[in-house]
């Protein structure tokens, strides 16, 4: 039985379509990030799935109990928000205790779930503290520990992480997945940041305009794209996209140059003269000392350090792509090149429709 169960899943703000037939299923024990830009529907989602924004349509059911029409009380979720939402003028140990006091808890049990969350959180130091004497990454441990106490079945963060500083937002990104493997809990975690999504997920559903447009494993979603939105969303720098047409023998005419889509392997029959985009990511292409199967001249624009590696810039019949190269290589490249493209790591998609061939 799935932790999580959406099914067609529609809302509406007005004239605004928000979800549209949304279909998800989580396991239980998983951890599931929404990932996608501003106004794509994923925080309705998640609100939709805690109880506090109405549906239009489609069902929610929580561990095989069909909760749609339920009060978020009686859902068995806990929710962390972006903006901590902790009750400024109570301690840390009070903002925890707080919704099991209401609860009815009993108070021996309310110490023993503070302490034991305080403890995994290491926020016990601060445990009489106010809100306002704490940094934004113990106000955001404060949170979740109080998501923690409930002890529920399943825990919805929404952009968590986004008022943090860099450093803040790694270091607590390493917390919550030791939390998730420690815990064994069902997490469904909303944001914007790639990364994020990456690191933590054992599965992403990355949104676009109210629907699913793939759900896979981070891996998945890198290596084989299933949607040309998926491909230049997921990755950063973004994959390289190039435009085609697919002639005989595999071959693809890109206009000035051709490339050879032999190691390639299609999941639908291409059709002749069809329209494409090759995609390619920065690490799937290589220098390459002279002209060969799959390799093109290129010119270099300019070079991008960034620490473990470097991001050369290049100009390809008019089209800017950018190739990941070692540091030392990098310093004395010359101002032409060429390139070698690893077509068994290459994406091809329809221009059209946009979906992986």
């Amino acid at each position: 039985m799935s932790a999580i169960s959406i099914q067609s899943l529609e809302k509406r703000h007005g004239e605004n379509h928000v979800l549209k037939s949304v279909d998800l299923s989580i396991e239980a024990g998983e951890f599931i990030v929404l990932l996608g830009p501003s106004g794509c529907g994923k925080s309705t989602l998640l609100n939709a799935i805690a109880g506090l924004d109405p549906v239009d349509g489609g069902k929610i059911l929580i561990a095989g109990t069909d909760v749609t029409d339920l009060d978020p009380s009686r859902r068995g979720i806990s929710m962390v928000f972006q903006s901590y939402a902790l009750y400024p003028t109570m301690s840390v140990r009070k903002n925890l205790s707080f919704g099991l006091r209401v609860s009815g808890v009993a108070n021996a049990e309310i110490v023993e779930r503070v302490e034991r969350v305080s403890r995994m959180l290491q926020i016990e130091p601060f445990l009489d503290r106010k809100p306002a004497a704490l940094s934004g990454g113990q106000r955001q441990r404060v949170a979740i520990g109080r998501a923690l106490v409930k002890q529920s079945k399943v825990f919805l963060f929404d952009e968590p992480l986004s008022n943090l500083d860099a450093k803040l937002r790694t270091e607590t990104r390493i917390e919550l997945k030791k939390l998730h493997r420690d815990l064994g809990a069902t997490m469904l975690y909303v944001t914007h940041d790639q990364i994020e999504a990456m690191t933590l997920a054992t599965r992403v559903a990355v949104m676009k305009s109210g629907r699913v447009e793939q759900y896979a494993a981070p891996e998945e979603l890198y290596e084989r794209p299933a949607t040309l939105f998926v491909a230049g969303f997921v990755g950063s720098p973004s994959m390289n996209f190039l435009k085609g047409k697919l002639g005989q023998g595999g071959i693809l005419d890109m206009g000035t140059f051709t490339i050879d889509t032999g190691p390639y392997v299609f999941e639908q029959s291409p059709l002749q003269d069809q329209s494409v985009v090759l995609g390619v990511r920065p690490e799937h292409i290589s220098l390459a000392e002279r002209p060969d199967a799959n390799v093109v001249q290129a010119r270099l624009l300019f070079t991008e350090p960034m620490g473990a590696d470097t991001l050369g810039w290049f100009d390809l019949a008019g089209q800017r792509i950018a190739v990941r190269l070692d540091p030392p290589i990098a310093r004395s490249l010359p101002d032409d090149v060429f390139l070698r493209f690893d077509m068994k790591r290459a994406s091809i998609f329809d221009e059209q429709t946009e979906q992986r061939l």
